[in-house]
Parts: C-alpha cells; sequence; structure tokens
C-alpha cells in the first residue's frame, strides 16, 4: 500500500510502499526517517493511490510512529522560533541590499537546520549569501527559490471570487500545469488576462480543474462557424456560452442574437 507523506520542513512528498502496523488516514501526522537525513515530521496526503506524480519521492527509510502530542508541542516550538529567525534574515537582507525577499522560515525536526523560502528577480550567488544569513540565525541554513505561484501561495491571500486562494486554502495541495488551450476550450479567451489570471500573475488553477466540467457541457453545443437553423431562420455561430448553454447566432436576417442551445439545430454541409 502506498502512503504518501508531505514533509513539513520543505513540503515534498515522500511514498512509502512497505507494510505498516499503522492504520493512517489523509491529515494524520507522522514521525518517518529518512536515510542520512534523520527523523521529520510529515503529514499524510494520500493512502493507497497507484499511480504516483513525477515529483514524488520513494522514501528512503521507514514510518516510525504516529506523531505524539510531545512532538506537534515541538513543531509548534519550531514555527516560533524560525518566524524569530525570518525577520533576522530579513532585516540582513535588507541590510546587505541583497537581491532577493525571504518569503518564509522553516526548522526541520531536529531543529538542526532553517530553510529560507525566497524569491528573486536574477540570479542569486548562493555561495555569497548563504555564510552572512547563517552567521544572523546561528544555525546552518538552506535556500529554497519560490516560482510566483508559490510565492502567493505562501503569503496568502485571495482571488477574484472573492474566496481564499484554493493554494493557501489547502483546497489544491498540489499546482497543476495551466494553459492558454484550457482558455480556449472554456470560450474564455475574449474575458481579457486581468480576469483569467491570479494574484501570482499566472493563469488562474481553477481553469485545470473545472475543465473537465466544461469539456462535457461543451459537446451539446454546435461549433464555432458552424450553419445552424433557428426559429428566426438560418444563420452561423460566432459565440458560443458554455455554462449557461446559448449560442450566439448572426442570421442572415436579423444580425447577432443569441439561442438556447436547445432551438438550434446543425445545417448539414451537402459537400
Amino acid at each position: 500500500m502506498n502512503l504518501g507523506i508531505k514533509n513539513i520542513y520543505d513540503d515534498t512528498v515522500f511514498v512509502s510502499s512497505a507494510d505498516s502496523d499503522l492504520e493512517l488516514a489523509i491529515g494524520d501526522k507522522v514521525i518517518f526517517e529518512q536515510k542520512d537525513r534523520g527523523k521529520n515530521l510529515g503529514e499524510i496526503v494520500f493512502v493507497d493511490r497507484k499511480k504516483l506524480a513525477a515529483d514524488e519521492i520513494l522514501l528512503d527509510g521507514k514510518i516510525l510512529r504516529r506523531a505524539n502530542k510531545k512532538d506537534l508541542e515541538k513543531a509548534e516550538g519550531h514555527l516560533a522560533e524560525a518566524t524569530g529567525d525570518l525577520e533576522k534574515a530579513r532585516a540582513k537582507v535588507e541590510e546587505l541590499e541583497l537581491p532577493m525577499q525571504i518569503v518564509e522560515a522553516r526548522l526541520d525536526f531536529e531543529g538542526a537546520e532553517l530553510n529560507f523560502f525566497f524569491t528573486a528577480a536574477e540570479r542569486i550567488d548562493f555561495k555569497e549569501i548563504v555564510p552572512k544569513l547563517a552567521g544572523v540565525v546561528q544555525k546552518r541554513i538552506h535556500l529554497t527559490q519560490l516560482g510566483m505561484r508559490d510565492r502567493a501561495k505562501a503569503c496568502g491571500g485571495f482571488g477574484i471570487c472573492g474566496r481564499e486562494q484554493c493554494c493557501s486554502s489547502g483546497v489544491l495541495p498540489k499546482f497543476r500545469s495551466v494553459t492558454m488551450e484550457m482558455v480556449k476550450s472554456q470560450e474564455l479567451a475574449m474575458k481579457g488576462s486581468d480576469k483569467l489570471s491570479g494574484p501570482c500573475g499566472k493563469l488562474l488553477c481553477c481553469l485545470a480543474y473545472e475543465l473537465e466540467e466544461y469539456e462535457r457541457a461543451r459537446k451539446s453545443l454546435p461549433n464555432w462557424g458552424a450553419r445552424v437553423k433557428t426559429e428566426k431562420g438560418e444563420g452561423k455561430v460566432i459565440a458560443l456560452d458554455i455554462l449557461n448553454q446559448n449560442v450566439k447566432v448572426y442570421l442572415e436576417k436579423g444580425g447577432a442574437q443569441v439561442f438556447s442551445a436547445n432551438d438550434v439545430k446543425t445545417v448539414k454541409s451537402d459537400k
């Protein structure tokens, strides 16, 4: 049985295929061990899934036990400590005028290493920066560069729908690729980029997980440019409203008008 364990230190998902006596469910916290990395605290993110994602790593180690109250209190203490170190590091970055912005800091379960998540518009010289930050926080550190989507997830915020961002609220645990083909499939290209982009500046994640429903609803509509017959005569399809199941038709006599998909019939070509 495959178990997915998300490491709280860096969000890496490890997959354990070994049988475990523990009856674990999604959301459970566990202590697991990695070869050459020691113990870590993780969260179960999937149970008995056969197909693994490309960025998921087979666990070279084992699940030791379910996390107890003492483990969770230790993690809370590390969170408070990392928050203090984050402020120190940000002050150092500002003092040195470094071309980066540190977004978040996390301590590993053993409290031995601090992971700084940062964004930067240009290439960063780690050899120069790491010693300076390590000297400020007095810990071994690791730097993880974030993309714009990761930064928006870490910072949190609200989408144009008025709700908390799916990425930071837990609704969307993993980013999916979002393309302009999805926009075109949902007949949204004319809405403008400001309505199709999230706070990160990238295409909205919801375009990906709404795609299947759009494709299902799209099957009952005629194609763009198709000749159709309506109660007001024949014409050509010039726009589609997939969710409302409406078709905009330019009539030979009457100009552009909107009809329900049920009131439109495709005219078969004689060719």
